[in-house]
């Protein structure tokens, strides 16, 4: 085979792998266009937490609310009533009538799960591919995102992030962490936010 039949084949197979990687990035923007919502917004839950020290999983829930850009709430109301607020760099948790602030600055493990939820739920593929190596699978009605941290560091906690969805919205989240615990969030229909 002569060089300029190689430089071909060369040039072809690597325009079939950027074709590939944009036709890709396309499907992504499109699925995150049909099922991402603008804050102010509140969504019900129901969260499955696993641990290996614990002999059985625990299950919570309550809602979610995007308030606005970096602003996030968790609420959990079953078992108990527990409130997180990020806001910017900062968590605030509310829990037995005691309130707590802590920076995220200190945990950037935890800044990335909470970045990329937000980047999910806005459809911003751009924030979400700075951060994470993405692959997408299934069909535009039955969908997975496999989310795994770029940042080797990130990655010692949080082992991959996975969002599956429909053609409408994000069904659950789940969070594969350190030492085999998970924590998987099912999104459940729920009115308008008030």
């Amino acid at each position: 085979m002569g060089s300029k039949t190689r430089h071909l084949i060369f040039l072809f197979c690597s325009f079939a792998i950027l074709a590939s990687a944009s036709a890709s990035s396309l499907e992504l923007q499109l699925i995150l266009d049909k099922t991402s919502i603008s804050a102010p917004s509140r969504v019900q839950f129901r969260e499955v937490r696993h641990n290996r020290l614990l002999k059985d999983a625990l299950v919570f829930s309550g809602y979610l609310e995007y308030l606005q850009d970096g602003s996030l709430r968790k609420v959990i109301e079953v078992p108990f009533h527990e409130a997180y607020l990020v806001n910017g760099d900062t968590i605030r948790i509310e829990r037995d009538g005691e309130v707590q602030t802590l920076s995220l600055k200190k945990s950037r493990s935890l800044k990335t799960m909470l970045g990329g939820i937000e980047a999910i739920l806005a459809g911003e593929t751009a924030q979400i591919e700075k951060v994470f190596h993405s692959e997408l699978s299934g069909a535009a009605d039955d969908w997975t995102l496999m989310l795994r941290p770029r940042s080797s560091r990130i990655a010692k906690k949080l082992n991959a992030l996975t969002v599956v969805g429909n053609a409408e919205s994000i069904r659950s989240i789940r969070f594969d962490l350190e030492d085999g615990e998970w924590h998987e969030m099912e999104i459940q229909a729920s009115p308008p936010s008030p």
